[in-house]
This record gives C-alpha cells, structure tokens and sequence, in this order.
C-alpha cells in the first residue's frame, strides 16, 4: 500500500538494512531509498543530516550536546563530518524561526 507522510509529521529518517526509515511520533515506515535521494527532496523543508545514517527535521531539533543531538525523545550521533554543516544548519534554522 501507500502511506502518504506530511513532512511536518517526520522526525527524522534513519538508512538502516537497506532500507529508509521514516519515523514519526507516532510511528516508523520502512521503504526501499536511498538517504541521498531523501536529502535533496526534503531540504526545502528544513532537513538536514547529521551523520551518514540520519536525516533530520530541524523543526525537532530538542538539543544538541557534544556529539549528540536530541530528535523529539531519541538520540542521535553527529559525525566529526558532517557537525560543522549540521550544527550551521541548526543556527540558520533557529535564527530563522525566532
């Protein structure tokens, strides 16, 4: 079937076992994708990658502490490559929001 996501529903989305996870508060979906392609459709929407693994929605952004940064309730790591991007990302986001 078809399950039709609102980004503003999306937290983050993890590639895990050949497969693109999309979670949400309420759930996670699992599709075949590629995190690459995920990246270049979402970034009119605030998303931005963290490590090779995650992309998030800056919209969800809790915190960020050392490597970590807090996605709603969950954890996720930042890569020494992509923290610059990330943590610019983060700032451009809030700064714009407030």
């Amino acid at each position: 079937g078809v399950q039709l996501l609102n980004t503003d529903d999306i937290l983050y989305l993890e590639t895990r076992d050949r497969l693109l996870h999309y979670h949400t508060a309420a759930d996670t979906w699992s599709v075949r994708g590629s995190l690459q392609k995920a990246e270049k459709e979402l970034a009119p929407y605030h998303f931005a990658k963290c490590n090779q693994c995650y992309l998030v929605n800056l919209r969800y952004v809790r915190a960020v502490q050392n490597d970590m940064v807090q996605v709603g309730e969950d954890r996720l790591e930042i890569s020494r490559r992509q923290r610059a991007a990330f943590l610019t990302a983060v700032a451009s986001y809030i700064g714009g929001v407030l």
